[in-house]
């Protein structure tokens, strides 16, 4: 449809009103709370209310709000008010530096939160400049509400990238981008008001945000939402709330099968009906084939049909959805003597053209090439907000036949006009004139040493006195309640010989860190911009012994 997202949700909810849009699950995988349409308009205008009395249209606005209700009412909120939502993580938020770096970058004054996530917000920024509105409060509820004059190209939000390779930036969502990948989305996944969404993902996450949130109240779906927290816990949860639910859309990244496949027990197993989920995302990071062999291996039995898998590729850039395809498909690729299989992500959606140019000319390659991927479409952001030179050469660098193409970072190839992708190019680790993936290292190395012993790891190069080093860095599974240092010499053997064995590489250091040390996006994957600070902190102050082994 054309307009905006505040015409979105006044026709969904003149037409659909005390239809569910969506239901919030406990652990228990009960319905804790629900949100029509008519209740979503009707709640989200009375704080649009307050924040056009607080001055907040035009202007960014953090939503840093549980996940529930709450954190979906002031999104819509600000959209409803003309303000521009920015949807904050959690642990961007938990120190005053990082929360304040947020703000600089964005701007924004005020922040939307509730009574008892506000006592987690550091002290000295809610004495300073920071206004903090509290969308749980009653008190002045009921301030007049006026409704703004928006256009398509007007902005809609403002959605951080997840900051894997370096410091995040902000991309100027408008509302033509996000109803024009909402279309995109539901051809692409053939979403019709019968479906029912399930969802764990983070709502400040693109995948939890557009696909989760927007897109079923584009489509006229129901969507239900677990915490991802209880996800983590124990992800077999995620599985029986399809089966609960009868759930028909639900997905998310790699890790997310890979854990699903590990951590459910036969016990969680017992009475699993997967036969109503006919379509099953996976995207927002690398997807292995082997991966996906063992999550339809270990639930066919449930009912779950492999040609429900929906390998996808998308970015915050774009909005989310770029490329998708059922069922995994691979093509063998060789580079610098190793040969592995890349999965195909389908044809460019619709109204989207996907080329692979050269990084360094721009200039367009052939069919099979190995290049940079780039994506052109009406889904594609204008730019990064308040950061002209990362603009300049994301969005504008490319263009070819008048088209102006955004350049994502990541490698791959175009073959009979399917999408592959290889890895980003910043997670190349250069060595001996090759280039070896940090991506490969890590999955050979969780396979190898397996989850009951680590929970993540992340291979990088850093620089120091001794000149470029290759540093491997385990982190603890959260299984392991105590450290033992023959167990963790083990690994860090374990580990050298395999990078050695498979890639004939020498690692340089390997270190083990307790269970939660590793620095993660919010979709779950390593973010290695920030893996040196951690290892040079982990040695200036010498955390553990067994870590410090030097074998």
């Amino acid at each position: 449809m054309d307009g905006t997202l505040l015409d979105l949700l006044e026709k969904r909810s003149e037409e659909l009103g005390s239809q569910t849009l969506y239901s919030f699950l406990d652990r228990h995988l009960s319905v804790r709370s629900t949100l029509s349409y008519a209740q979503l308009h009707q709640h989200s205008r009375s704080f649009a209310g307050v924040l056009q009395h607080e001055e907040c249209d035009g202007q960014p606005v953090l939503i840093y709000c549980p996940h529930g209700p709450e954190f979906l009412l002031g999104f819509f909120a600000c959209i409803l008010a003309g303000a521009w939502p920015v949807p904050v993580t959690r642990h961007r938020a938990q120190s005053a530096a990082s929360l304040a770096l947020l703000l600089r970058d964005s701007g924004a004054t005020t922040v939307v939160t509730t009574a008892s996530r506000c006592k987690y917000l550091p002290q000295s920024l809610i004495q300073s400049r920071l206004r903090v509105l509290l969308i749980d409060d009653p008190v002045d509820q009921d301030r007049p509400y006026r409704r703004p004059v928006l256009s398509a190209e007007d902005t809609a939000f403002i959605q951080y990238t997840s900051g894997s390779t370096s410091s995040p930036k902000g991309v100027v969502i408008s509302h033509a981008n996000v109803l024009h990948n909402a279309e995109t989305i539901r051809r692409g996944l053939g979403c019709t008001p019968d479906d029912i969404g399930v969802s764990w993902l983070p709502f400040h996450h693109d995948m939890g945000l557009i696909g989760h949130v927007i897109e079923p109240l584009y489509a006229g779906l129901q969507n239900y939402f677990l915490n991802p927290v209880d996800f983590v816990a124990r992800p077999s949860r995620w599985l029986q709330a399809i089966a609960r639910v009868g759930g028909t859309l639900s997905g998310g990244p790699d890790f997310a099968f890979a854990l699903a496949t590990q951590k459910t027990s036969e016990r969680h197993l017992h009475g699993l009906t997967l036969d109503t989920w006919r379509l099953a995302y996976c995207g927002a990071e690398k997807i292995r084939p082997e991966t996906m062999a063992k999550f339809v291996q270990r639930f066919w039995p449930c009912g779950f049909r492999a040609t429900s898998l929906f390998p996808c590729y998308g970015l915050a850039e774009a909005t989310l959805l770029v490329s998708g395809h059922r069922g995994i498909n691979t093509r063998t690729v060789t580079e610098t003597g190793t040969t592995r299989p890349a999965v195909c992500l389908g044809r460019p959606a619709h109204e989207t053209t996907v080329l692979i140019a050269d990084p360094a000319s721009g200039h367009v390659l052939a069919d099979g090439e190995i290049g940079e991927v780039c994506v052109a479409s009406a889904s594609v952001a204008r730019c990064y907000y308040r950061n002209s030179p990362a603009s300049d050469k994301v969005f504008d660098s490319v263009v070819v036949d008048g088209k102006r193409f955004c350049r994502t970072g990541d490698r791959g190839f175009m073959y009979n006009q399917h999408l592959y992708l290889l890895g980003r190019y910043k997670n190349v680790i250069k060595r001996y004139g090759r280039s070896f993936h940090a991506e490969d290292l890590e999955a050979s190395i969780k396979e190898d040493l397996g989850t009951q012993f680590i929970g993540h790891c992340a291979a990088f190069s850093t620089d120091d006195r001794d000149g470029d080093r290759l540093v491997v860095l385990l982190e603890r599974s959260r299984s392991r309640k105590t450290a033992a240092d023959a167990t963790d010499r083990h690994l860090i053997v374990r580990a050298r010989a395999l990078v050695s064995n498979e890639f004939g590489l020498l690692v340089d250091d390997v270190r083990v860190l307790p269970a939660g040390s590793l620095p993660l996006t919010s979709s779950g994957k390593i973010r290695r911009g920030a893996c040196p600070d951690v290892y040079q902190l982990q040695d200036s102050e010498e955390m553990e012994a067994p870590n410090a082994a030097q074998l």
